[in-house]
């Protein structure tokens, strides 16, 4: 870089761009090359004229004549590209080597949150899930009523110091944490 940036800057000398701004015109022609190949846009433009600058400043510079001269060109050409190539196989590589996926990857499904229950509908009809009897001789245990979950919850919350959580009453009525979770909606 160093050296494309000194021929380029030695070019706009040589062509009467003097001073400070000769300093402008391989700082131009770079940062457009290096714009060009991250937001893929003019591209083959900005690397051409890169090339262009690099080849005209080695032509300018020394006898045509010399064998020297064209493979100095030939090299100074390798510049623009190498830097195109250096910034572009992060973009490329993504979509030309990566594996095609045939299948759709399923995206992750999460439950939708519930609405509480209204007030009036105690307990829901899926509730009872948990209180189903385990064998046939095993009497059948009753949901708590809102009162005395609203009771638990008055103890649990003066036991832990901190609100009451669907773990908690599931932990205290010996249920599923689901069931828990619906205690705590159902009695808020």
């Amino acid at each position: 870089m160093a050296i494309s940036f000194t021929t380029q800057q030695h070019l706009a000398v040589t062509h009467g761009v003097s001073g400070w701004p000769s300093y402008a015109v391989p700082l131009a022609i770079d940062l457009f090359v290096v714009w060009a190949v991250r937001s893929c846009r003019d591209v083959v433009l900005a690397v051409a004229v890169a090339v262009s600058a690099n080849v005209a400043g080695v032509l300018t510079a020394e006898p045509l004549g010399d064998v020297d001269t064209w493979v100095s060109a030939a090299l100074h050409a390798v510049f623009p590209l190498t830097l195109w190539r250096m910034h572009r196989p992060a973009r490329s590589l993504v979509s030309a080597e990566a594996p095609v996926v045939a299948d759709p990857v399923p995206a992750v499904s999460v439950p939708a949150i519930a609405a509480p229950a209204p007030a009036d509908r105690w307990p829901d009809a899926d509730l009872w899930q948990d209180f189903e009897a385990d064998s046939e001789d095993a009497e059948p245990v009753t949901p708590p009523s809102a009162e005395d979950v609203k009771a638990a919850m008055t103890v649990l919350e003066s036991t832990h110091g901190r609100p009451v959580t669907g773990r908690m009453l599931a932990d205290h009525f010996s249920v599923s944490e689901r069931t828990g979770r619906r205690y705590l909606s159902m009695a808020a």
